[in-house]
């Protein structure tokens, strides 16, 4: 969606542009026809992009505040353990005895630990730039400079 949004403003400003600079009269397009799907365009795509961005950032905060460790107001409702991902829930570390894909995780300068998948997806997709549990801000350049092998070594 954020790919067909981006696309769509990106073609619609160009057309614009074109229109501003005359290059409409090479194809023998009116000024208004191009100027009307030029902004029809670009309004179509800030749109979208913006109600994608908030959909998405709606669904982050629906998926913490289900899981319960995090709450928008203020407080989280559970009491959050080391060993559990306060994004999804789920162990941090799986046991030796039991089954499972071993995945990186990542310590906030916080010292709250989640897997990288879900602080990542916290970070980009949500966009927040906070951590899901005590809410202190994260620092994206340190968090996103680093490989996915350098990440578990913060643990």
């Amino acid at each position: 969606m954020y790919k067909i949004s981006y696309t769509t403003g990106i073609v619609g400003y160009s057309v614009v542009m074109f229109t501003l600079f005359g290059l409409n009269l090479i194809f023998r397009i009116k000024p208004e026809d191009s100027m009307d799907f030029g902004v029809s365009m670009l309004f179509y795509g800030l749109y979208y992009g913006v109600l994608g961005r908030d959909f998405a950032e709606m669904c982050a905060d629906f998926m913490a505040f289900t899981v319960g460790y995090y709450s928008a107001s203020g407080m989280p409702i559970k009491h959050l353990s080391d060993s559990i991902c306060a994004v999804c829930g789920q162990p941090i570390m799986v046991s030796v005895d039991e089954e499972g894909i071993m995945e990186n995780t990542y310590r906030l300068s916080c010292n709250h630990v989640f897997h990288e998948f879900c602080i990542r997806g916290w970070c980009i997709v949500g966009k927040k730039q906070t951590c899901p549990y005590c809410k202190e801000k994260v620092d994206l350049k340190r968090m996103f400079s680093n490989s996915v092998g350098e990440a578990s070594s913060h643990v």
